[in-house]
């Protein structure tokens, strides 16, 4: 858990965050005393009819960008804004529901204005009930024409299943208070918004909001509680979570989650998260939150629509929240089941805590549960994917509008993945033709499989030293990287019909360079590629293979040539051009390989005292007396590789 913060103090903290807010959108207004936000009076185009009802929510700071980032056209009319982790007081609810309902005149001369009927949106927890519930009352007491109902939010299916399974008469009564409102919160203000804003009565907009509460189950789960700014920044040991734990049903507000567990993998992460949701009880109080098809091709009679909306609590890296998205879809489809919709983003934070949290809406369920009502109108369908399409203003919500299957049909992530047998060989080039018998006789052929061994397991045994190196002025990625590298060799020379193929050298050289490609990515991935294929192209060129250091000098060096063509890099520049360059010049003198190899290990401590002006670690900053720095981790990787290579060849009749 980070506690490093740029606002060191709470102290005027949520003021300027709404200010923040306000000025990315100019339809909106700040009512600073009471830390609300609002839709501007005249935001409504005139041809634009405006809503009957005003949808309008809040909660305490520290959940950004809820809900001010919701506030605009097509979703909340109006957001109220608490301290962090604070439930907002009565008064500044009140004066949020003036506001959405009359605008800033509100009574004139004694005389109430024009308004709109307003829908509240409120998160299950005890002070957010009794500030918005108390807000509620003065308003229907001083303003009997102010028609106002409100929808509870109550997603989080942890605490309902921790009751359930207790045995002490104690923890049932934790019931009491009920599921705590998670980031199903924003599908419920979005939905609702964009019903109100095609001019539906507030008996509709209410009954809808039931019945998507009634059918949205979430959970969440944290790695670590978040930090609040200003505040004592000592962990106790109780709440201080292992490096392998992670918490299941961690509130919004750093209240603890129901259990905590040893994490096991992503996937079994998920499948809990995913066992809870889907064995929660249904909006009805069935058993079974999703119904699903007895078999998957059946699922036209028996499985239920669903929205997948996924949110990163404020700490998780969009790296992570992609790859827990695409697990979250694959264990769904295999009990046959695929989101009509799919959200991801940190749609309700919590300040910096690292975790995320999984909610499900059963579109289904909610029309079962709307059919059931008797004042529902069933003539007039209601579609909630084309709600949640619907546009808005609101600047933090986040959404693909549009190409989704539609109604009936099923979109299944694996029938989108491009043909894996796909050739990634130059078009034209059959890959065959890498692949040749060429001259490269067995017994030389295993000579030199050993000592290209010998050169990658050197990487292997360097890849701590090149990760220190990085560490000190880069990323720190090189040792993972050449190591990467060094394995996909070594798993290509175990590939059992390699070893039915006698190899054409330059095919051999070129069949590296697409490996380290494709192992190594990145910069380093690139300039191995470029190396080497201009190397096998020079080997190619040669009438007969390379019979002398020389010849093969002359051949390192065209590649050399090649990567100074597509980089700047040359030696004096603390680059893997450091050592490769007086390598390459040592063979095309004609040096032996012993000699080739000390120049590219001169070449790499050389590079100890040089700056870097290529890469990463050109955007360190050194002072001028740095003294003597790690050698470039590129430069030494080289040198682990030729030197590993030598030794391989000492220990078998290999020429070179």
């Amino acid at each position: 858990m980070s506690t490093k913060h740029i606002f060191n103090s709470a102290d005027g903290l949520v003021l300027k965050a709404l200010r923040g807010a306000v000025a990315l959108n100019p339809a909106l207004r700040l009512h600073a005393p009471s830390k609300i936000v609002y839709l501007a009076p005249g935001s409504h185009s005139p041809r634009d009819a405006v809503p009957i009802v005003a949808v309008i929510s809040g909660g305490g700071a520290g959940h950004e960008p809820a809900h001010a980032g919701y506030t605009g056209r097509g979703m909340l009319a109006a957001s109220v804004s608490g301290d962090i982790f604070a439930s907002p007081s009565a008064k500044q609810i009140l004066q949020t529901i003036q506001l959405a309902s009359y605008g800033t005149n509100a009574v004139q001369d004694g005389v109430h204005h024009a308004h709109r009927d307003v829908l509240v949106i409120i998160n299950n927890y005890t002070g957010d009930r009794l500030n918005f519930g108390l807000a509620i009352e003065k308003t229907l007491a001083s303003s009997p024409h102010v028609r106002i109902e409100s929808v509870v939010v109550a997603d989080d299916v942890s605490l309902l299943h921790a009751a359930s399974s207790g045995s002490n008469p104690s923890q049932s009564r934790k019931t009491l208070v009920g599921a705590r409102g998670l980031a199903g919160n924003i599908l419920v203000c979005k939905i609702l918004g964009a019903f109100a804003e095609r001019g539906e009565n507030l008996a509709r907009v209410k009954a809808l909001g039931d019945a998507v509460v009634h059918n949205l189950a979430s959970i969440g789960i944290g790695l670590e509680h978040c930090h609040v700014p200003g505040r004592d920044s000592a962990v106790s040991h109780a709440t201080r979570m292992a490096e392998d734990e992670c918490e299941i049903g961690l509130g919004l507000h750093n209240e603890p989650g129901v259990m905590r567990k040893r994490m096991k993998g992503p996937e079994k992460v998920v499948e809990e998260m995913l066992r809870l949701i889907m064995s929660s009880r249904d909006g009805t109080g069935h058993e079974g939150f999703i119904q699903l098809a007895a078999q998957e091709e059946d699922k036209s009679n028996g499985t239920d629509d669903v929205v997948l909306f996924t949110n990163n609590l404020g700490g998780m890296s969009q790296l992570e929240m992609g790859a827990i998205l695409d697990e979250v879809l694959s264990q769904l489809g295999t009990t046959g089941l695929y989101p009509v919709r799919i959200y991801l983003s940190a749609y309700m934070t919590s300040l910096n805590a690292p975790g995320f949290s999984i909610s499900l809406l059963n579109l289904s369920g909610v029309s079962r549960t709307l059919e059931s009502r008797s004042d529902w109108n069933s003539t007039t369908p209601v579609s909630i994917p084309g709600l949640l399409d619907d546009p808005t203003e609101a600047l933090a919500w986040v959404g693909v509008r549009c190409h989704w299957p539609m109604k009936g049909q099923v979109r299944k992530p694996h029938e989108e993945e491009p043909s894996s047998s796909r050739s990634n060989t130059v078009a034209g080039v059959e890959e065959e033709s890498l692949i040749s018998r060429g001259d490269v006789p067995d017994a030389s052929w295993v000579a030199m499989k050993r000592a290209i061994r010998a050169a990658c397991e050197a990487v292997i045994r360097v890849e701590k030293d090149l990760t220190y190196f990085d560490t000190v002025l880069g990323d720190g990625d090189c040792g993972m990287t050449f190591s990467a590298g060094a394995r996909a060799i070594l798993t290509f020379l175990d590939d059992t019909n390699v070893e039915s193929i006698t190899w054409n050298v330059a095919d051999l050289v070129r069949r590296f360079g697409d490996i380290l490609e494709d192992s190594m990515g990145g910069t380093s991935g690139a300039l191995f590629a470029i190396f080497f294929t201009a190397f096998s192209s020079a080997l190619r060129d040669l009438n007969d293979p390379p019979a002398s250091t020389k010849d093969w000098g002359v051949a390192v060096r065209k590649g050399l040539d090649a990567l100074s063509k597509h980089t700047p890099a040359k030696p004096g520049d603390r680059t893997l051009v450091d050592a490769l360059a007086p390598f390459c010049a040592a063979l095309t003198d004609g040096k032996t390989l012993e000699q080739a190899v000390d120049a590219a290990r001169v070449g790499a401590d050389s590079t100890k005292t040089m700056h870097p002006v290529l890469g990463r670690a050109a955007y360190v900053t050194l002072t001028e007396n740095v003294g003597e720095l790690p050698p470039d981790p590129g430069a030494w990787g080289v040198v682990a590789i030729v030197d590993g290579l030598r030794r391989g060849m000492m220990s078998e009749d290999v020429s070179f």
